[in-house]
């Protein structure tokens, strides 16, 4: 048996025989009494001084479980889940004890669930694109994630900022204060200028619907799809006026035909002539057009095999070499061994005679000279020509589509705008690189870069 328990029974004992002794001498007869009180009262005073140390010492010791009971809530509300509360012996305040221990648990185990979500709720609003931020009644920052402030291109804010100090768009702080007032979510396209222009459409909203709640403030990014956008509605624009000129042209020489041209035997073969130029390069434009739109396809894919750079260099001159003689122009291939690859060889060679025809278009004099080498891993090509040259604020531009340095000589000798482009995403696809060097009046060398095969490609 417990000793505990003992000294419980003990004490116990010794309160239930003094109280014996007391009740047989109040019902003694009356004449025995005072000498019955007397060895009543000595023995329930022997009693009480021994059962009294005991029942002082179980108080005593059941106040220092209630304080360490105490203490232990204490340190488990102070967030210390670890402590333990004694379980036993197995009484009312050993039951207490396995209680607490099993809330302590609990709680640490739902706490640690809460802190897990709270991370896992911190790291999302960090991995998001767009700008997100909590702002309170008085128009304060209570949370806001780094791409808010990489997007208004500010150091991130410290909680509790003003909204107008952090953002300095007046536009946003107006935003915020017209969800305070609204239903529903409010929007608006907002314009940055610092860095650089940006389009920014920002969505505010009440997080609850009672007044004074606080604003959830989204910021998106529309910079590049507004880019893009434009970029559409240009090619659009440049396709309308490439297709315009040459149909123009065809249309207006048909009807001259039809209303007595043909009847005009000094000009009407001069009239067909220009209808079949003006055919040819409505059906260039077109042909580059759809190669533009197959090579950027997120589909596109290259037809690879093995061959010679150098010999394939070589076949694209002879091509040309009738138009260059006529021209009164040199070509020469600089390739003093085989260069083998493994590319698309139609590809690669439309590169190549993109590259010529835009050499012969702009020399007038001297010639056109290819060049072929490569590194263990890499191959490259330069086609160099005498021209006039591009002017240098010119060259970072000359790849983008129906771009042109001198728009009427363009026309004139019947280039698309398009060619450039095209030898761009060809050689883009292969994983390399194209770059031009020019001086005014002083020629063009253009240089594409390619891997010598799939295995270089990360190179």
């Amino acid at each position: 048996m417990p000793m505990t328990m003992r000294s419980r029974l003990i004490a116990a004992a010794a309160v239930v025989v003094a109280a014996a002794l007391i009740l047989v001498a109040l019902l003694s007869p009356p004449a025995a009494r005072p000498a019955l009180m007397r060895g009543v009262l000595i023995a329930a005073l022997a009693a009480i001084a021994l059962g009294a140390p005991l029942f002082i010492g179980l108080l005593r010791w059941h106040a220092a479980r209630v304080r360490a009971l105490e203490r232990v809530a204490s340190r488990i509300g102070d967030g210390d889940f670890s402590a333990r509360a004694p379980e036993s012996p197995d009484d009312e305040l050993g039951r207490l004890g396995a209680g607490i221990n099993r809330m302590a648990g609990e709680l640490a185990v739902r706490l640690e669930s809460l802190a897990r979500e709270r991370d896992q709720g911190s790291r999302v609003l960090e991995r998001m694109v767009d700008g997100v931020a909590l702002i309170d009644e008085r128009g304060h920052i209570l949370r806001a994630n780094g791409a808010l402030a990489a997007l208004l291109s500010v150091e991130p804010p410290a909680n509790g900022t003003p909204l107008g100090d952090f953002a300095r768009l007046p536009e946003l702080v107006t935003l915020v204060e017209s969800a305070r007032t609204s239903a529903g979510p409010v929007e608006s396209a907002i314009r940055a200028w610092a860095p650089g222009p940006k389009l920014l459409r920002s969505t505010a909203i009440r997080l609850e619907r009672e007044s004074g709640s606080p604003i959830v403030l989204i910021v998106h990014d529309l910079t590049e799809s507004e880019r893009v956008h434009r970029m559409r509605q240009d090619f659009v624009a440049n396709v309308s006026h490439e297709l315009r000129t040459p149909l123009t042209s065809m249309l207006g020489y048909a009807e001259t035909l039809l209303h007595g041209g043909l009847d005009d035997h000094e000009h009407r073969e001069g009239f067909v002539r220009i209808i079949r130029d003006q055919t040819e390069r409505l059906q260039a434009l077109v042909d580059d057009l759809l190669s533009l739109a197959e090579l950027e396809q997120p589909s596109a894919r290259l037809r690879l095999a093995p061959f010679d750079l150098a010999e394939a260099a070589a076949h694209e001159l002879e091509t040309v070499r009738e138009r260059a003689q006529r021209a009164g122009l040199t070509l020469t291939l600089a390739a003093p061994e085989p260069v083998e690859i493994t590319a698309d060889r139609p590809r690669i060679e439309q590169v190549l005679a993109n590259l010529l025809d835009n050499g012969l278009k702009y020399t007038e004099k001297g010639g056109v000279t290819v060049r072929v080498g490569g590194t263990r891993t890499r191959a490259w090509c330069e086609v160099a020509d005498t021209g006039v040259g591009i002017p240098e604020e010119d060259q970072p531009r000359i790849f983008e589509r129906f771009y042109r340095v001198d728009k009427a000589r363009s026309r004139e000798l019947g280039g698309t705008g398009l060619g450039l482009s095209i030898v761009k995403h060809i050689v883009t696809l292969h994983g390399g690189e194209v770059s031009v060097s020019s001086t005014l009046g002083g020629g063009s060398v253009f240089r594409f870069e390619i891997p010598r095969g799939p295995r270089a490609w990360g190179s």
